[in-house]
Parts: structure tokens; C-alpha cells; sequence
């Protein structure tokens, strides 16, 4: 009988994939009780700046996109790219003015708290989402588009946790999960393709600010 060796990396590979969607699972979990059971999503929904919850869950993300980063792959935040050309960043800029305008709610780019609000919430929904879940699962599959297509996905479905969600009908919520799930490719793809951090969140950051507040 002929033996086939694991190849070692590939099987930590696999354990870095379940570990990354268990932590999604982890964070969907702490975010359903929080938003729908205890009702926290309502004022969160609206970036209300006392709204406890909408940087509890922020944090939280931050905390375990670090954290099982460095406790799978030992990467730090200088490993998810920081460098980024002008022809990326101007690409970034317009396609986020873009869905910024096409945005209903959003942040009013009128107050510099909710600015520095829209910086924070991007860059840890980012870090987590793009930094770590979209890093690993493109560690595991050979094939790029199976790690955008699945982290989109998960990104999608993570929307079902915000307030706006819970007064929603069934056909309302799957037209809501595809929405931010078409978004997520947008993101990770242009992370994919530009090779840096700053893309995907720039082009978030600009995505979520209220240009209507302006006119």
C-alpha cells in the first residue's frame, strides 16, 4: 500500500480556513445578540455617537483580526500592505464618492466626529473582512476568486446583525445581503488586484460618507 504524504503547509492552510470562519461565526454570534436580541443595532444603524455598540463592534473586529492573525499565521498589521500607487488611490477616491452618492444613511461628511467615526468604522470592518478574512481564505484557495466570492458572501451576510436589517422582510434582507455581498467583491477585488491595504479601505471610507448632506 502506497502512503500519501500531507503536504504540511496546505493542511495548516485548511486549519487557518476553518479557524478564520469560525471567528466570522464568533463575531456574527456576538453581533446578533447585541444588535437584534438586546436591541443596540437600532442606534448603531444610525451612527448615533452614544451608541456604545457601534465601537464595541468595531473593537471587537479589530481585536480578532489581530489577534487570530497573529495566532495562525503570526502576521502583524504590516503584513496587509500598506503601499499604494496614485493610480490606485485616484481609482479608490471615484468609486467611493460613487457608491457614497448611491448611499441612503452613511456618515455626514459635515462633522469632524463623524468623520473620524467613518475612518474607525471602515478601517476595522476592513481589517477584519479584507485583512484577515479575505487574506486567509486566499492563503487556502488556489483559486482567488473562490476566497472573493466567499468573503463577500460572509461580508453580506454580516449585515443581517445591523438594526436596519431587523424591520426588514425576508425578500428586503436577501436583497440587502447581495447588495453588501456585490460590494465585498468590489473590495476585495481591488485589494487583490492593487496589493494594498489602503485601496479597499479608502474606497470604503468615501462609500460611506453622506454626500446628500452637502445639497
Amino acid at each position: 500500500m502506497v502512503e500519501t504524504a500531507l503536504d504540511p503547509s496546505s493542511e495548516k492552510m485548511k486549519k487557518d480556513f476553518f479557524i478564520a470562519l469560525g471567528v466570522f461565526i464568533l463575531l456574527f454570534f456576538i453581533s446578533w445578540i447585541m444588535s437584534i436580541t438586546l436591541g443596540l443595532g437600532k442606534a448603531e444603524s444610525i451612527h448615533d455617537p452614544s451608541s456604545l455598540w457601534l465601537y464595541g463592534r468595531r473593537v471587537i473586529m479589530v481585536i480578532l483580526a489581530v489577534g487570530f492573525s497573529w495566532f495562525t499565521k503570526k502576521e502583524t498589521l504590516s503584513t496587509v500592505g500598506w503601499r499604494v500607487s496614485f493610480t490606485w488611490v485616484l481609482i479608490a477616491v471615484c468609486l467611493g464618492v460613487g457608491i457614497g452618492f448611491g448611499n441612503p444613511g452613511g456618515f455626514d461628511p459635515t462633522l469632524p466626529f463623524a468623520i473620524v467615526l467613518a475612518i474607525f468604522h471602515t478601517f476595522a470592518t476592513e481589517l477584519f473582512f479584507r485583512g484577515y478574512l479575505f487574506r486567509t481564505f486566499l492563503s487556502a484557495f488556489q483559486r482567488p476568486w473562490m476566497a472573493i466570492i466567499l468573503s463577500s458572501i460572509l461580508y453580506g451576510l454580516s449585515y443581517l446583525t445591523v438594526g436596519t436589517a431587523s424591520t426588514m422582510q425576508l425578500v428586503g434582507k436577501i436583497l440587502f445581503v447581495c447588495l453588501f455581498t456585490f460590494l465585498g467583491i468590489i473590495f476585495s477585488y481591488s485589494y487583490k488586484k492593487s496589493g494594498s491595504f489602503l485601496v479597499p479601505w479608502i474606497m470604503h471610507f468615501f462609500g460611506v460618507l453622506k454626500y446628500r448632506s452637502l445639497f
